[in-house]
């Protein structure tokens, strides 16, 4: 497993960006893009922060089930994290930045969350043919 891990943690530092994948309680699925994922050191959660999307943070309070695709187009190389939010931290907030645009624009973010997943599997992902089998356990 730690092989795997690792692996992986190598491959994340090369990819720019990640997808974030999140449903609600109706199965309505969102997906939005973050950056700079992180591996803890317990080897059994990543964190990374972003300033989501409303409805990626509505669905992750509605369902902390979520999925994260780490992918390279170039090399058609990737991975798929399966996991669950374990905490959600607003770490800034825009909030005063602008008075009218805030009036107007009430879905845009005006907070800076920093999620913390526990992974519960990965999965590899191409755009060719692949096996949805899990690689940590079966």
């Amino acid at each position: 497993m730690e092989n795997i891990l690792n692996r992986i943690k190598d491959f994340s530092k090369k990819v720019e960006l990640f997808y974030v994948a999140t449903s609600n309680q109706k199965k309505e699925v969102h997906l939005a893009v973050a950056k700079y994922l992180t591996f803890l050191p317990d080897n059994e959660h990543v964190v990374f922060k972003s300033w989501f999307c409303k409805k990626t943070i509505e669905n992750i309070f509605e369902n902390p089930n979520i999925s994260i695709a780490i992918y390279d187009a170039k090399t058609d190389t990737g991975y798929q994290i399966v996991g669950r939010a374990v905490s959600k931290n607003v770490v800034a907030v825009l909030n005063g930045y602008s008075p009218q645009l805030e009036k107007i624009e009430k879905e845009y973010p005006q907070e800076e969350y920093q999620l913390k997943i526990k992974i519960i599997n990965i999965m590899d992902l191409h755009r060719v043919a692949h096996s949805d089998k899990y690689l940590l356990h079966n």
